[in-house]
């Protein structure tokens, strides 16, 4: 790499199209009231599913039954946790409201930070530095691909691609919890939240067990399952050592396993993400395949992936349904 990348961060590899200037500019308006919808639907799918899985009637059905229910209960509290967690990154970016930022940080802070741990300002003061500093040394993205060797991982066959997971799992989960930067009371807000929602209306419903079953089960999705739905995502968004701008470094996943469990609210739409941050979750879909079908440029580089373990494409090639 050049001293100039270091220094000053990727070059950003793409001209916008002038034809689409208004298509463009539409795509930034935000909507406080459809997020915090969004967001309240989240929140609230996780004591529901949860509940679910551990109720009395689930419980006297047969351990295959309540495997099977507490298992799907945990991946789906996952997803929602991670689909918070999408949230918190949309608010870091002001997305959830451009014309009144405090109500939106305020809405974010108590409907996605509170169940997921983080602090809008400590989240968005490092975040801002991927963006800015894209690709040098100060970017944490990067470093934590360097440090994790993540442009490495063997996704050739699933149980190479899970090993590989696995091994870099404890030193990604830690220098996570580091890029948060949350206090220790914030880092058990959580906890409380899960009292709250989920150990106070089982007891209620049920007593004791059902209560201590269902936080048990969130447990488990809040400290594994979750970890590693966000690994696997944060895992698959960049390939900084094969290309020297943010265009071409920066990979889309939109396969429908990965928009649905793994980059929720548009997250997989992570080139259109850099090249316009300002853009929120609930526009991104449309921009992209406005661009699909109307900018040659980002239809011929766009760099993506549609299965998990798929190594990155450059160029579209998919039917638009996958769009």
């Amino acid at each position: 790499m050049e001293p100039s990348t270091v220094e000053t961060g990727y070059r950003r590899g793409y001209r916008n199209p002038i034809a689409l200037r208004d298509a463009i500019a539409r795509a930034h308006a935000t909507n406080v009231w459809r997020t915090t919808a969004v967001a309240v639907l989240d929140h609230l799918t996780i004591p529901v599913v949860l509940l679910a899985a551990t109720s009395p009637a689930v419980r006297h059905a047969g351990w295959l039954v309540i495997c099977t229910a507490v298992l799907l209960g945990v991946v789906v509290a996952a997803r929602q946790l991670r689909a918070l967690e999408c949230l918190v990154h949309e608010a870091s970016h002001f997305n959830w409201s451009r014309r009144h930022r405090t109500l939106g940080d305020v809405l974010a802070a108590v409907l996605a930070g509170v169940p997921t741990g983080a602090r809008i300002a400590d989240y968005r003061q490092s975040h801002l530095v991927h963006h800015g500093r894209f690709g040098t040394a100060a970017d944490p993205d990067r470093q934590r691909y360097e440090q994790l060797d993540l442009e490495d991982l063997d996704r050739s066959d699933l149980g190479s691609y899970a090993v590989g997971l696995l091994c870099r799992f404890v030193p990604y989960q830690r220098g996570w919890l580091d890029t948060l930067g949350s206090a220790p009371g914030t880092a058990l807000l959580p906890f409380a939240w899960c009292a709250v929602v989920i150990v106070l209306p089982g007891w209620l419903l049920g007593g004791p067990v059902w209560a201590g079953s269902a936080a048990l089960a969130w447990l488990v999705a809040h400290l594994v399952a979750l970890p590693v739905v966000r690994f696997i995502g944060e895992s698959s968004e960049h390939v900084y050592r094969e290309a020297d701008t943010v265009f071409a470094a920066t990979v889309s996943n939109l396969g429908l396993a990965q928009r649905l469990l793994i980059h929720p609210h548009g997250d997989g739409y992570h080139t259109i993400h850099h090249m316009w941050p300002g853009v929120p979750h609930h526009q991104l879909a449309k921009l992209h395949r406005v661009l699909l079908s109307e900018d040659d440029e980002y239809r011929s580089k766009i760099r993506y992936r549609t299965r998990v373990r798929q190594r990155p494409r450059t160029g579209w090639t998919e039917n638009r349904a996958t769009a």
